[in-house]
């Protein structure tokens, strides 16, 4: 590259595209041989995307060679020289928060890993692979080039007088012998909506919210305030209220396609049937907050087809903010309200290592008979026990500041999902306490069979 030549950098930042689009940029590059329907679905997937409202484009290798890759061949040098010129197109749609479709054949694994690269110093990258034989292909012939390439008129055809190298490790396989082209989109469909989701836009609102319901929350919490009882005897006060205001208010502005559920607003049941929920406790901890002791959070989730996808918790008297994002690790920052940009200045975070002399968590308001005997029978290993309230036991844990935690009791979904996604992307085992997934935006939203954190699945405690 010239030296003199620098790179111009946009005052729009890919945060503010993907609020704008809500929507994040990712390439989907459907590989295969010619005739083994990589068009047929990709066609299909980008219609379906654009009637369901989101921004999204299809790059066909062929469509490309009468343009923009014109005045290349089909020698391996030329090959590798289409794909990287499609590779650069797909990563500069996908920067702008496009859902961008590569239908290509891309015959070489190395060829197809470079392009990977390429995409994902912007997007994420998702290689899927359209598999059928050329047997099954050569029967299609679309367009007869097999037919051709047999007579010896189409010279370095892929998969007759060409190699096609399979990918090894894609993360989606359609097997189009076997699947039908209706399977075959809805699969590609699901893997699109899942990339898609705007992380980036997603945390600066909810880290935004939730520093500001802290504020809310500690200018209660500095003055003299009512409690009052819930049917199920949970203390709530305005200080729980007015964070839930705060923090709905925000959520519904910038993604008001999402569903919301939270602990102190009337349950919606059409949320049931909206793959993305917001999963809220604006404080949690109230009895920790009523007692003055420090150690309650704001919790704010956000739960894609039953499972936690990201995940902020904030501790206004601490100032410590903890979050995560599935695929982008989790993350702190402490004195996060002084921070000009908490999210740009977290410090990445990860459980501890340990296998022996293990700190474990206790719950400051909830440890019962059941905990207690499970740290005798399990003395040996536990080297310390340290009490803490609200979802700072397991922020401690993905912080690697402790090692374990065992609920046995019930709680609710909003107790759980945001802490369950920093600890899961800090590296953390997160089960129900009979070892079954967790799951979110439940029409019973009670957690029936307590939970466990623990930071390796081999320091699992033993029961007697």
């Amino acid at each position: 590259m010239e030296k003199n030549i620098v790179w111009q950098r946009a005052l729009a930042s890919r945060a503010d595209r993907q609020k704008a689009l809500r929507q994040r940029g990712a390439v989907l590059w459907l590989t295969g041989l010619s005739g083994s329907g990589k068009s047929t679905i990709a066609t299909r997937v980008e219609k379906a995307l654009i009637e369901g409202g989101r921004a999204a484009y299809l790059l066909d290798g062929d469509n490309l060679r009468h343009g923009l890759n014109g005045d290349l061949g089909f020698s391996p040098a030329d090959r590798d020289e289409n794909i990287r010129r499609i590779a650069e197109v797909a990563a500069l749609f996908a920067d702008a928060g496009m859902i961008v479709l590569v239908s290509a054949i891309s015959p070489y694994r190395q060829t197809r890993s470079d392009a990977r690269a390429r995409v994902e110093k912007r997007a994420p990258f998702c290689e899927i692979y359209v598999k059928a034989s050329v047997a099954a292909c050569a029967a299609r012939d679309p367009k007869g080039l097999y037919a051709r390439a047999m007579r010896g008129e189409i010279a370095e055809f892929t998969g007759v007088s060409s190699p096609y190298e399979p990918p090894e490790t894609p993360e989606l396989t359609l097997d189009t012998e076997r699947m039908s082209v209706d399977e075959c989109v809805e699969a590609v469909l699901l893997a699109a909506q899942r990339l898609s989701i705007p992380y980036d836009a997603l945390l600066r609102t909810a880290v935004s919210a939730s520093l500001e319901a802290g504020r809310a929350i500690m200018e209660v919490y500095g003055r003299d305030f009512a409690v009052s009882y819930k049917a199920d005897s949970s203390p709530l006060t305005e200080a729980d209220t007015a964070a839930d205001g705060l923090i709905a208010a925000a959520l519904q502005r910038d993604f008001p396609g999402y569903a919301l559920l939270s602990e102190e607003r009337a349950d919606d049941p059409a949320r049931l049937g909206n793959p993305f929920c917001f999963i809220v406790d604006p404080l949690d901890g109230t009895k920790e907050f009523v007692k003055k002791n420090g150690e309650f959070t704001v919790n704010i989730a956000l739960s894609y087809r039953g499972r936690s996808v990201m995940g902020v918790v904030y501790a206004p008297v601490l100032d410590e903010l903890y979050f995560a994002a599935e695929g982008l690790g989790a993350f702190y920052c402490p004195a996060a309200s002084k921070a000009d940009d908490p999210i740009g200045t977290a410090e990445p975070i990860r459980v501890s290592d340990r296998h022996e002399n293990l700190v474990m968590m206790l719950s400051r308001s909830h440890t019962d008979d059941e905990t207690r005997a499970l740290i005798e029978a399990n003395r040996s290993r536990i080297a310390e026990t340290r009490p803490a309230g609200s979802s700072l036991k397991g922020c401690l844990i993905a912080r690697g500041a402790a090692d374990l935690y065992y609920r046995n009791g019930p709680t609710m979904e909003w107790d759980t999902a945001a802490v369950q996604c920093v600890a899961e992307q800090a590296g953390a085992v997160f089960r129900q306490g009979d070892g079954s997934e967790m799951t979110y935006n439940r029409a019973d939203s009670l957690n029936r069979k307590g939970f466990y954190i623990i930071n390796a699945a081999q320091n699992q405690l033993r029961r007697l």
